[in-house]
């Protein structure tokens, strides 16, 4: 027969020491593990996906950069970045005109476009159907390899032949792609992109927070009798390497059952590509080809590290606790309450102070409050908890499980910590990516009311594209052209007196000398409000002389469509069929633009903080019901008198869930009061936390639930083998 190893026989004691089905414990101890292990390869699983795809985008964005052409040096084709808006979602129109023979293909292009001719995206084409004509006649799709990510939105166009495109505007002379990457926002439609760092912050403490947390719980778990076969060891000169195999021996099939379940699930989309939920955002197979082998080993080392800190957890033997009662401390920390109390007067009074000053003192209030508020948890708990038990009506149920939860406050302040914690932050969070500027909030509600038929057109070079643009138009169509003095004067709008008219009443036509827009309309309506966000500030109106002013200069039209239904859509088609390099929008949106972009952040916090909020929801339960199974054979010399279930159901309904349940309501309420304190002062744009504390409230119930019914089943299976020894 072949001996095994030291090493080998000290895990397998510590296997045995873990299989012994009749402790429930164990149960949940394994349970603990095991999710340690799901928490832990994910937490991998999304480092390795983030840095994959941003480095395949990277390399995908650097291919694609144009080599600016050296002075002296002949160009092969002429590039400008132009910018396009679909909803609130801004884009890149990449403009370009080969001028050499054998001029490089941008990548992604099977051919050049031909003049008036565009390659759109394939997001941009299910996003806009309008784009199959907007920028010309449409010539293709732009394969993966032109694209950032395969929902990306982006255009490729050529100017018609006799747009003047070389030389004009932003357009610059290229030699060919592949420039040096040094910046992500390069092209107009990068300006609001994420940064790789920020994905790194939000999934290590996330994500990493349960896995710690997890993994102590799983620790304490069946501790008594564990440090006792550990000081047996100890007394008997077995060292710290001894300890530590055993006490890792405990964790290796659980672990490595949560390592595989892991790996098993998330191999899937690294194979076949995923659609993140929430955020929507799509990452091909391709960019994950690294991760085919990379996350499986990668796992191993999961594994392994987790093993090692389990088993570090108990290389310390501390003495073993005697039969002495130990004394009480009765007067209570006082600093929880001075934290929460004082912290909580610092955010209402940086809320209404407002301000760079108020926003930094409501900020250190919110951490304050934030850090107090879980020991008042636990002893509000408590409270609820000794009112039961003097209300008592000779329920014995209540009074075992309400004298239990009033005397370990702390337990479950350790409980809801996490999640009050995490939802009072995750709620200032989203109120502050959310929240829109002044500018901001002004040009959307502007927006609305103009309902998509005014538009501002800048691209002319020369009268002959301004003719080619207006004739483009509808009859319905009203014009104004923007013409700025140089002496500093408010810039004119000059149309005709239909035009002027079609915007508000008028007093009169203007025709001898340019007036302010107050003294010529005789009301404020939203398209007088634009005109006056197209010029940023005064602006002063004018009857045009006769239909050629209209043609001279490169400045601004203002159109006022005749129809809501497609009117900007038919403008933009004009504009860029007209002009070399054209930018049309609603005045006022890029302010909006921006707001958005901020706003779909929140999308990813919510994405990673909902994984991580539902491993703490997990982690608290587990802690929750290790502190109940731990002390559940002080009820053994109570399950001779009962049958069944139902009475340990009722003692951990009255222990554990009825006191959690108060616990983490008052937690969510407090969490809305300090968001109300941000929404009513600091940012009263912002969105409502209301369904993201709701939720996380929900779950944490329904956790909690589970963990009560599980911890009252449990705890009937082990008390019911009790059988008194040495009466």
């Amino acid at each position: 027969m072949r001996r095994r190893g030291a090493t080998a026989q000290l895990l397998a004691v510590g296997c045995r020491a873990a299989d012994r089905g009749r402790d429930p414990r164990h149960t949940v101890q394994a349970l603990c593990l095991l999710l340690a292990g799901v928490a832990a390869g994910l937490l991998i699983w999304g480092i390795q996906v983030n840095a994959a795809v941003y480095g395949a985008r990277d390399a995908r964005t650097e291919a694609r950069l144009p080599v600016r052409a050296a002075e002296g040096t002949a160009p092969a084709l002429w590039w400008a970045d132009g910018a396009d808006t679909v909803g609130d979602r801004a884009f890149s129109v990449v403009t370009v005109e080969p001028v050499a023979d054998g001029a490089p293909l941008p990548p992604g292009l099977t051919r050049w476009p031909g003049p008036g001719e565009a390659f759109v995206s394939p997001a941009l084409r299910a996003a806009l159907p309008a784009a199959d004509t907007r920028y010309g006649r449409l010539a293709g799709t732009i394969a993966p390899s032109g694209l950032k990510d395969p929902g990306e939105l982006f255009v490729y166009r050529r100017p018609p032949t006799d747009a003047g495109f070389a030389g004009a505007g932003s357009a610059f002379p290229v030699t060919g792609f592949g420039a040096p990457f040094v910046d992500r926002a390069f092209f107009m439609g990068d300006g609001f992109d994420r940064a790789e760092a920020d994905l790194y912050w939000l999934m290590a403490p996330l994500l990493g927070l349960p896995v710690v947390v997890l993994l102590v719980v799983a620790a304490r778990l069946g501790a008594r009798g564990r440090d006792r076969r550990l000081a047996v060891l100890h007394a008997m000169g077995a060292g710290r390497s001894v300890r530590a195999r055993i006490a890792a021996g405990e964790c290796l099939r659980p672990l490595a059952a949560g390592v595989l379940a892991a790996g098993a699930l998330l191999t899937v989309p690294v194979l076949t590509g995923v659609t993140l939920p929430v955020t929507g955002y799509e990452i091909a197979a391709r960019d994950l080809a690294a991760l085919r082998w990379a996350f499986p080993l990668s796992l191993i080392a999961v594994w392994a590290v987790l093993c090692l800190a389990f088993a570090a957890l108990h290389l310390r033997v501390g003495p073993l606790p005697g039969a002495r009662p130990r004394a009480v401390r009765e007067r209570l920390a006082t600093w929880p309450g001075r934290f929460c109390g004082l912290g909580t007067l610092f955010a209402l009074w940086g809320s209404m102070l407002g301000g760079e000053a108020g926003m930094r003192l409501f900020i250190l209030g919110t951490f304050l409050a934030l850090g107090g508020l879980p020991p008042l948890l636990g002893r509000a708990a408590a409270h609820v908890s000794g009112k039961l038990i003097r209300r008592n009506e000779g329920d014995p149920a209540r009074l075992v499980g309400a004298r239990w939860a009033g005397a370990h406050p702390g337990v479950l302040a350790r409980t809801t910590a996490a999640i009050a914690v995490l939802l009072g932050l995750l709620a200032q969070v989203q109120i502050a990516v959310t929240e829109l500027t002044t500018e901001a909030r002004h040009a959307r509600a502007l927006a609305t009311r103009l309902d998509g038929r005014l538009t501002q057109v800048e691209g002319a070079r020369d009268p002959r594209q301004a003719a080619r643009f207006l004739d483009a138009l509808a009859p319905g169509d009203r014009v104004l052209r923007v013409l700025a003095p140089d002496d500093g004067r408010p810039p004119v709008f000059v149309g005709d007196c239909r035009a002027l008219a079609a915007f508000s009443p008028m007093t009169r036509c203007p025709r001898d000398r340019a007036l302010p827009a107050e003294r010529v309309f005789t009301a404020r309506t939203p398209r007088t409000e634009a005109l006056r966000w197209s010029s940023f500030g005064a602006v002063n109106v004018r009857a045009a002389t006769g239909p050629d002013e209209l043609l001279q200069g490169r400045s601004a039209f203002i159109v006022l469509t005749g129809e809501s239904a497609g009117g900007i859509d038919r403008v933009k088609r004009a504009a860029y069929r007209a002009f070399p390099q054209p930018q049309v929008g609603v005045p006022g949106a890029d302010r909006v633009i921006g707001a958005a972009a901020r706003a779909r952040i929140a999308d990813w916090v919510l994405l990673v903080a909902g994984a991580g909020l539902a491993l703490l929801v997990v982690t608290g339960s587990a802690s929750l019901l290790h502190a109940f199974l731990d002390r559940a054979d002080e009820l053994r010399p109570m399950a001779g008198y009962t049958s069944g279930a139902a009475f340990h159901l009722r003692v951990a309904w009255w222990g554990m869930g009825m006191p959690t349940v108060c616990a983490l309501a008052l937690a969510t309420l407090f969490a809305g009061l300090l968001a109300g304190f941000n929404l009513a002062f600091l940012a009263p744009s912002g969105g409502s936390p209301a369904g993201l504390l709701g939720g996380g409230l929900a779950l944490a119930v329904l956790a909690c639930a589970a963990a009560t019914v599980a911890g009252g089943l449990l705890g009937a299976r082990y008390t019911h083998r009790w059988v008194p020894r040495g009466n």
